[in-house]
């Protein structure tokens, strides 16, 4: 029980140094402001937030560096290989992105369904869109929400946070991460250990997912958010890599700017038949993926 409080708690941790990471930099930026006279107010948000986010990115690619000898991602990669070569490679990378996509379509009707039956959510979220920027178009915009947000996000959670979470309900591999600091991938599979248990395994992806959530601080996106690190779990788990998740993320985000694509879809007949068809193509990509990935990787994690 210590073991799991004592994990969940550096998982919120980890999101606690990404927040104070921001206030640093804004700090700086404001009293940079001061000297250099101009006004930090002034700025482009979006290039606040690309500021943000590269800080955040190079915070998570040094810990997940850092952690990654120990990692059970890293113990996964070296017993489970991937096999397939290159068209398995390319199987899994067109599984992933219709994955996000789909689930772009079913989050984004589903999402605006409720919105609708909350008129007074809705409008503070319209609000909440308009001063933060999510709904710009411009290109450092587009560019900080599919590429950015994707690196920066998949390196935080689904690296060092879903290690954590893993580690908050596996207390019976804890001879991995406790060996050597500087021991390689590759000498983890000589660190004897116990194999991960599936309840333990489901935990965390519930956890970091709930993370995840937490971490878009309003409660809109923290839903849709949420329910989408639970996909993004499950590949990562069922790949062992986070070069899929990242790419997972990169099409879901980039789906929400695809969606004016669908603008034949205006009566509630047609937003259930294209989230019907929209969720049958997500469960089957899924389905594709896991085949793609064998069933000895797309169990890796699991005894």
């Amino acid at each position: 029980m210590l073991n799991a409080i004592a994990w969940a708690l550096a998982c919120f941790g980890v999101v606690a140094a990404d927040i104070a990471l921001s206030v640093v930099l804004f700090s700086a930026l404001g009293v940079a402001s001061v000297f250099m006279g101009f006004s930090i107010d002034d700025l482009d948000i979006q290039l606040l937030q690309a500021a943000a986010q590269t800080a955040s990115f190079l915070m998570a690619l040094l810990w997940w560096r850092c952690l990654w000898p120990r990692s059970f991602m890293a113990r996964s990669q070296s017993e489970h290989p991937l096999g397939g070569g290159a068209r398995g490679a390319w199987k899994r990378i067109a599984c992933v992105i219709v994955i996000g996509l789909a689930l772009q379509v079913v989050v984004s009707y589903v999402t605006d369904a409720v919105l609708s039956l909350l008129p007074d959510a809705a409008a503070d979220y319209s609000e909440l869109v308009e001063e933060t920027g999510m709904g710009d178009t411009s290109p450092l915009a587009v560019l900080t929400t599919v590429l950015g947000a994707p690196f920066c996000e998949e390196l935080l959670v689904r690296g060092v946070i879903f290690e954590f979470s893993l580690r908050a309900f596996n207390p019976q591999c804890r001879p991995l991460w406790k060996r050597r600091r500087r021991a390689s991938a590759q000498d983890g599979a000589i660190v004897p250990w116990a194999a991960l248990s599936t309840w333990g395994v489901a935990a965390a992806i519930v956890l970091q997912a709930a993370i995840f959530g937490f971490m878009h601080m309003n409660w809109v996106q923290g839903c849709y958010a949420g329910a989408a690190g639970l996909i993004f779990g499950w590949v990562l788990v069922t790949t062992g890599k986070l070069r899929y998740t990242i790419l997972l993320h990169f099409a879901f985000n980039a789906g929400s700017y695809l969606m004016g694509l669908l603008w034949f879809v205006n009566t509630p007949l047609d937003v259930a038949i294209t989230v019907a068809i929209a969720g049958v193509i997500h469960v089957e990509a899924m389905r594709s993926l896991r085949h793609a990935c064998g069933m000895d990787a797309a169990s890796a994690l699991l005894p």
